[in-house]
């Protein structure tokens, strides 16, 4: 079956525009539909076939190491991206072969082109002639599965999906139908189609969360907001160890310290802090599959390049405030949540991007009423000191100042010791009795106080950014630089408020171990060999693997441009064509066809051979088209016999029937 014109010009500009490979999809798309226009064809043999699709074979397997080489697996993570990648690129690695098939005088490809076992047959009989096949259906499909591996889940990718699926339909729909019912009925496919793919989504988005949840999550206290709650102390564990979490870049402008941050929660229940209402939404790719936005307009801002290790390739982004757009991040697939918590799924092992922000970035959702709410256990002493500090009159701005001028008085910062024990509550005694802590207390406080205040606030987890690494000459996050804050709603939007002493960051300091050099140099040379496996590294031997393919495909180029062109459709043309032609294609047969046809009595695009000779009542044809079927379809063809039986058949049913006696 042959497309119709123009159909694979289109699917290939289709999977350019998804895959963000347009201008590669362009030049290549005009040249396959150019074949039409040429009048010259290329004698290509057999082996010319063979060759072209050893070639693609070859593009295959090396494109294939230069992914794995360059998007590795972490831990299994990413193999399945490489593999994406790999998809996306199939049209383009098997392009030479749709190519030679368009150019070929033949117009089909011989199957011993892909199968090894057919090659041997050929070989121990020369005379016999391969099965052939059309492949435009074939790469027609394999261009519309390799724009759908780049993700873009998108209304515009399902409705150019349809257009081109209608139009490669057109020609086969059944002719016993009026269009005016076959348009609506594909149409009402098309909706059905969108709507179950969306369900089916969802569902399996359910039951991947309640297995991942069950699995890994259970009994555990992460800071995570794939379980949506964090503990008081949980921060104080991080604060022992010196492990380095992640290295950061800021961009021109951008001062230190630095806020990244991970997750937000809203809801205060002693000792812990939880999301509510925090279900994750998906956010589509751009077209080179590496840049998410959360808003789209102009990309200006402020930037900062992070680079962290993923866990099974999942994981949650640290970002800074009021980021609108990520750039360069190798994953397959991103989600937001209401609260600023952005995680990301099958990505590698070490991944490395940019966030773009700005004052008024779109991550956090607007306030809520869990965004005022303060615990009844937790009230009376909040509501206290609320009163204390006089907030009546006061405008939102002057009460959050007020906020942060009262822990600047007799508050202090102190290393975590543990859980304290007490009838009173961790905050009450906080604020009352010892007035010193961690940052978890006096973020939560700080909370607290605002929402007594009538401000909008949230908690917030992540790390703050603020020793340089001379080593490595970018900034370094240890997991002992773990932090949490407040988030106030103030004139129109959310502000990050941290009220924690400025010493806190000294003070963890002196804490640290004194083999921290050691452990600095060891990490550093894990991260440069991570950069080097997952294709951070220029100098990475996978990028000059496609190099070695450069000799060998100019050769078979130019062997295949030295072959013979020959006109299209003329003498030579038939000759090379009658090499790899179908079984039974020179059957007489079709001449009986062909008379019957122009005598007014043809056979209906649907109608079977024996159905047709019972109507136009030409029994004698029977045994005629009984040889015809076993030449044409039979492995075993016709025996010689029954080969000049079906010709000597046919040129007496001619003779018999002559054009003027058939028309008169």
């Amino acid at each position: 079956m042959t497309p119709p014109p123009l159909l694979l010009g289109a699917a290939l500009l289709f999977w350019g525009w998804h895959t963000g490979f347009l201008l590669v999809a362009l030049p290549v798309a005009l040249l396959l539909e150019a074949a039409r226009a040429v009048e010259w064809r290329l004698e290509l043999s057999i082996a010319d076939f063979n060759r072209v699709a050893d070639l693609c074979a070859l593009l295959i397997v090396v494109s294939g190491i230069y992914l794995f080489s360059t998007a590795g697996s972490a831990r299994g993570a990413g193999g399945p991206r490489a593999i994406t990648l790999l998809f996306q690129w199939l049209p383009l690695l098997l392009f030479p072969l749709i190519a030679g098939q368009r150019y070929s005088a033949a117009g089909r490809a011989p199957l011993t082109a892909f199968f090894w076992a057919l090659r041997r047959q050929a070989a121990r009989d020369p005379q016999a002639r391969p099965a052939t096949a059309d492949l435009g259906y074939v790469y027609f499909a394999l261009c519309v599965l390799s724009a759908s591996a780049a993700n873009r889940r998108t209304i515009d990718f399902y409705v150019g999906l349809c257009a081109l699926a209608a139009w490669a339909l057109w020609p086969w729909r059944s002719r016993r139908y009026s269009p005016l019912w076959w348009a609506p009925l594909l149409v009402l496919a098309a909706g059905v189609g969108y709507v179950g793919h969306i369900a089916l989504h969802n569902l399996q988005r359910a039951v991947e969360q309640t297995v991942f949840d069950f699995v890994f999550n259970t009994g555990t206290g992460d800071t995570d907001p794939f379980r949506s709650t964090t503990s008081l102390g949980h921060l104080g564990n991080l604060k022992l160890s010196e492990r380095t979490l992640l290295r950061v870049e800021p961009g021109g402008g951008v001062g230190v310290p630095l806020l990244l941050r991970e997750a937000s929660y809203d809801v205060y229940n002693a000792p812990g802090w939880f999301a509510s209402g925090a279900g994750f939404t998906s956010v589509p790719p751009e077209a080179d599959g590496e840049t998410w936005k959360f808003v789209h307009g102009p990309s200006s801002g402020s930037q900062v390049t992070v680079a962290a290790y993923l866990n099974r390739g999942r994981g949650v982004l640290a970002l800074p405030p009021g980021a609108f757009e990520i750039d360069r991040l190798a994953v397959v697939g991103v989600h937001r949540n209401r609260l600023g918590a952005v995680k990301v799924e099958e990505g590698l092992g070490l991944v490395t991007y940019t966030a773009l922000f700005g004052p008024r970035g779109p991550l956090d959702g607007p306030p809520g009423d869990t965004d005022l709410g303060v615990p009844s256990r937790e009230a009376p002493i909040v509501h206290r000191i609320a009163q204390e500090l006089a907030f009546e009159g006061k405008s939102p701005a002057e009460r959050l100042a007020s906020i942060e001028a009262y822990f600047q008085r007799g508050f202090r910062y102190s290393t975590w010791k543990g859980r304290r024990e007490s009838a009173e509550t961790a905050i009450e005694e906080f604020l009352v009795r010892s007035r010193a802590g961690h940052c978890e207390y006096f973020a939560t406080a700080t909370v607290l106080l605002l929402r007594a205040a009538g401000v909008p606030a949230r908690y917030a987890v992540g790390y703050s950014v603020q020793e340089w690494s001379p080593l490595e000459r970018r900034y370094i996050v240890r997991a002992r630089h773990s932090h949490s804050w407040a988030l106030a709603f103030v004139h129109g939007g959310w502000r990050d408020v941290d009220t924690t002493p400025a010493v806190w960051a000294d003070a963890e300091r002196d804490q640290g171990s004194p083999f921290e050099l050691l452990h600095d140099l060891w990490s550093w040379a894990v991260f440069v060999f991570s950069r080097w496996r997952w294709g951070g590294d220029e100098g990475s031997v996978g990028r000059y693997a496609g190099w070695l393919l450069v000799p060998l495909v100019l050769l078979l180029a130019w062997r295949l441009y030295s072959r013979r062109r020959v006109g299209h459709g003329g003498a030579a043309s038939a000759a090379a064509a009658g090499a790899i032609a179908r079984p039974g294609q020179d059957s007489e047969y079709y001449l009986i066809e062909r008379r019957l046809e122009s005598e007014g009595r043809g056979r209906r695009p649907w109608e079977p051979a024996s159905a047709w000779i019972q109507r136009i009542h030409a029994g004698e044809l029977r045994p005629i088209v009984e040889l015809h079927y076993r030449y044409r379809f039979d492995p075993a063809g016709l025996d010689p016999i029954a080969r000049v039986a079906l010709k000597a058949g046919a040129e007496a049913w001619l003779r018999e029937h002559p054009v003027a006696e058939a028309t008169r």
